[in-house]
């Protein structure tokens, strides 16, 4: 079977967070990974690069402890923050 490219790999984490074959905090840290590490973004359109931007930078920041969103609110994301951006992804992209 032949591996995912790293582009490969952020539509599949999408569609697999989606379908709920993962979990969010798992999601977060695979697609943030991928995006900041592996990924070259010339691979991407202009489009996908700003989509991916933005749902990257939520991911890295999420947080499912209440205790950080209590500490300081404007540096953690939440899942609802995760599902919005995804949603809107999704849309942008026609994934």
């Amino acid at each position: 079977m032949k591996e995912r490219t790293p582009k490969e790999r952020l539509y599949w984490l999408i569609e697999l967070y989606q379908q709920n074959e993962i979990e969010l905090p798992r999601f977060c840290d695979e697609f943030s990974y991928t995006y900041n590490i592996d990924l070259d973004y010339d691979e991407l359109t202009e489009l996908e690069r700003e989509m991916f931007r933005n749902l990257a930078g939520i991911a890295s920041r999420f947080s499912p402890f209440e205790e950080d969103h209590k500490l300081d609110p404007k540096a953690f994301y939440k899942e609802e923050d995760v599902r919005e951006m995804v949603k809107l992804v999704v849309g942008k992209l026609n994934i």
